[in-house]
């Protein structure tokens, strides 16, 4: 089930009009974000009182993406819809070949306001940078590996919103266990992803939290880098 703050943040986006962003929806069970995604997406053409034919999917099929095929499905973004939007859905995208990628680079930068552009895929693996610096990533597996502390949520929030630095006095003053820094980190991916910024940031403090985790690094300078960084 897709977060319920994930899914206001895209109506919010949808609402605001404008073009967006490809969003690109990563998760350790491809059928299952497949399944995630398609029936999010159908809720909200429904929510937006558009007809389900203007969900595009291109299937994954186990086999290479290749530039007839997918210049085949693209073909409908030309045309404009009587509707909102319409949607395109390409499912595992890492079964493209190189040279499909680079005849879709621009549907991934110039997108029509009207054409909403949906990826998924196991992971940021064999997904080319050009890709990945063009989409909004939201990682479904986070949501349920990571549990929010409302507590530590809320400090985030208001040093982000509020520029209050309680949180500040919380980590600088106070000696905690690493499970402690543990926790507030985890709990900057739940609040980079729930209100989609920091989103370029992700990885590396993923890659922090498994560096304490694992390598016994100085948990407390960790985090002290990522307040000052945000």
């Amino acid at each position: 089930m897709i977060n319920k703050n994930i899914i206001e943040n895209i109506v919010w986006q949808i609402n605001k009009g404008g073009k967006k962003s490809p969003f690109l929806f990563l998760g350790k069970n491809s059928d299952l974000v497949n399944s995630d995604v398609k029936n999010l997406w159908l809720e909200l053409l429904k929510y937006f009182e558009i007809p389900s034919n203007y969900l595009y999917i291109f299937e994954d099929n186990g086999e290479k993406i290749k530039i007839k095929d997918i210049a085949q499905f693209v073909e409908f973004s030309n045309s404009k819809p009587p509707y909102k939007f319409q949607i395109f859905l390409i499912e595992n995208i890492s079964r493209f070949t190189i040279s499909a990628w680079n005849s879709l680079l621009k549907f991934f930068e110039e997108p029509d306001v009207s054409n909403i552009i949906l990826l998924t895929n196991e992971s940021e693996s064999w997904v080319l940078d050009t890709i990945l610096s063009r989409v909004q990533t939201i990682n479904l597996w986070w949501q349920s590996k990571i549990k929010k502390d409302e507590f530590l949520y809320s400090l985030i929030n208001n040093y982000i919103t509020k520029k209050d630095t309680e949180i500040l006095s919380y980590y600088f003053r106070n000696k905690l266990e690493k499970e402690e820094y543990i926790n507030l980190l985890e709990n900057l991916i739940i609040y980079s992803k729930e209100n989609l910024i920091f989103i370029e940031y992700l990885e590396e403090i993923n890659e922090d939290i498994n560096a304490i985790k694992q390598n016994n690094v100085n948990a407390k300078y960790i985090v002290d880098k990522w307040l000052m960084k945000i």
